[in-house]
């Protein structure tokens, strides 16, 4: 499972024992703050707002089990006949994957742009470093007016006991709309988003380092896509 201090997303790793996308639930559950959903007033001024600043948060690195990381971890090797794959940082450098956050604030954006007309929103271009800062007052020093629309993920894969050649991808979100002249949070929610309940999102233990990582290539931005469609909907008010 994920293991969090004091209830911080941002300082969760994960317990090899358990699968990545079972952890993900406990991030929900009991790691993050409570979502805060936001008003039909808030929603509809959102056109109106001077400005809507993006920012993103540095994603952690890529967490992925390999089965030399879990107990019996060599005969798990042996029956999958997988190596000790790369993990976090190496991983994404060497196949040149595109980042959690980046990905995701890419596919909200363009969703809020085309779906919501938001003709204001203002995308920084690089990120904040980790650790999060759950004080929103820093913002204000920036930004003198209007809003600012905050994204943070993670992303990572494992498999279940049973199944060990077949790996569960998974993304999580974290985003908040803050309105800087009062500091106060007018929206926080989050979205998950898995092999375990989308077939899409898996893929075999060989397909890690076959063609240079294009199933992964594939996969992060399915599911940038797929987590930034239920933050589209629950910002602009749809049925998801």
């Amino acid at each position: 499972m994920w293991n969090c201090r004091n209830g911080n997303p941002n300082s969760c790793v994960l317990n090899p024992l358990f699968a990545f996308l079972t952890a993900l639930l406990v991030i929900l559950q009991g790691c993050a703050t409570a979502n805060i959903n936001i008003s039909p007033e808030d929603r509809a001024n959102l056109k109106n707002a001077p400005a809507i600043y993006v920012v993103r948060y540095q994603s952690p690195a890529m967490d992925v089990m390999s089965p030399k990381s879990v107990v019996s971890g060599g005969l798990i090797t042996a029956m999958t006949g997988s190596m000790e794959l790369p993990s976090g940082f190496e991983l994404q450098r060497a196949y040149g994957l595109p980042e959690a956050s980046e990905e995701l604030t890419t596919h909200f954006v363009r969703k809020l742009t085309s779906e919501g007309r938001l003709t204001n929103l203002r995308v920084e271009p690089k990120p904040l470093s980790l650790p999060h800062n759950d004080e929103v007052s820093h913002y204000r020093s920036k930004y003198m007016g209007g809003l600012v629309l905050e994204v943070f993920a993670m992303q990572g894969a494992g498999y279940q006991v049973m199944h060990w050649q077949t790996y569960n991808f998974g993304m999580l979100g974290k985003v908040r709309l803050i309105r800087v002249a009062d500091n106060k949070v007018l929206w926080q929610d989050l979205c998950n988003v898995n092999g375990l309940n989308d077939d899409a999102l898996t893929l075999d233990v060989k397909e890690f380092e076959a063609n240079n990582g294009a199933r992964l290539k594939q996969l992060i931005p399915l599911s940038a896509d797929r987590c930034s469609r239920v933050l589209t909907d629950k910002l602009l008010g749809k049925t998801s």
